[in-house]
């Protein structure tokens, strides 16, 4: 009894390996007729991904690789010392990653419940003007944010919202465009008949957008919350326009300013301020791929459940 179950579990093996096998090529076969396809897919990335492998590459030459000619893309003698340097002589940088989150994730906190409640008003209410000012909201998305810099920097300095972190929440948060656009779309993809089924139950408006509307628009929300997060967490000219004093100076910025030169006077030759700035970068963005790679499926799922749809 026990042979016969195992011929039967090594049989089954063999079944499951010669299926894998026998669509080999088909696979090979689709990659051949769709490799136009395959090779601008692969010269995108490449085109996308070369700076970021650079810049993680750089972070870990040295003064003596970094004047080799030609240029090495693989550090021949990998080094750490430009990480070290990094935490020895910018002691703000702990600091400095607080207002970042701070900022991000205030921004996000505000930005989402706004859109969401602009995006269910102009999507399931019914009022004058409505279809106007929808539009008119959505022109701000073609505007870039630097044509009214000097503008907001007035408006903050009169507001007195420069040199602190709400201000940069609150301004980071104005730019409702596109989070108010992917909401509405979101919530126009709720069928009508769930919301009629809810008021006949005797739920208000308010209870209604909370308990059933926001639910069903929760990929929506995850999408606008990724992308605010980024979008913040990656600001420099906003950011160095608004704030002057150091010690609210956010990641990037911070980073930024901190140029590595001393690295020049420092005797070692592991040592380079190129290599000081790239691994100041590298860790700069990190936090916002991580995020992006953790929450990558949340992302396209909110993106496929309607929240670009029209």
């Amino acid at each position: 009894m026990y042979q016969q179950q195992s011929i039967q579990r090594r049989a089954s093996k063999g079944e499951r390996a010669w299926s894998w096998f026998r669509h080999i090529p088909r696979v090979i076969g689709g990659l051949f007729r769709r490799w136009p396809y395959t090779l601008a897919l692969f010269l995108i990335a490449w085109w996308t991904f070369m700076p970021i492998l650079w810049t993680a590459m750089a972070s870990f030459k040295g003064l003596r690789e970094e004047y080799l000619y030609p240029l090495r893309f693989i550090p021949h003698i990998p080094t750490l010392k430009n990480y070290s340097f990094l935490f020895e002589y910018l002691e703000d940088l702990p600091i400095y990653f607080k207002n970042s989150l701070i900022t991000s994730l205030g921004s996000v906190a505000v930005t989402v419940v706004s859109a969401s409640l602009m995006g269910y008003a102009f999507a399931r209410l019914d009022f004058r003007g409505r279809d106007l000012l929808f539009y008119s909201m959505i022109v701000a998305m073609f505007i870039p944010r630097a044509g009214g810099l000097m503008a907001q920097y007035e408006l903050m300095h009169a507001l007195r919202m420069r040199n602190t972190l709400y201000g940069l929440v609150l301004l980071f948060s104005s730019g409702l465009s596109v989070p108010l656009f992917i909401m509405r779309q979101a919530f126009m993809s709720m069928p009508q008949e769930i919301e009629d089924a809810a008021m006949i139950d005797g739920a208000g408006r308010l209870r209604l957008f909370w308990v059933i509307a926001m639910p069903f628009a929760a990929g929506g929300a995850t999408v606008v919350a990724i992308l605010t997060f980024v979008r913040v967490w990656g600001e420099y000219l906003v950011t160095l326009t608004m704030i002057d004093v150091q010690r609210l100076y956010t990641v990037g910025v911070g980073i930024t300013m901190f140029s590595g030169s001393g690295a020049m006077t420092y005797d070692d030759p592991d040592i380079s301020a190129a290599g000081i700035q790239s691994a100041g970068y590298l860790m700069a963005a990190l936090p916002a791929m991580l995020l992006y790679v953790f929450m990558q499926k949340y992302f396209v799922r909110g993106l496929t459940e309607g929240a670009l749809k029209f």
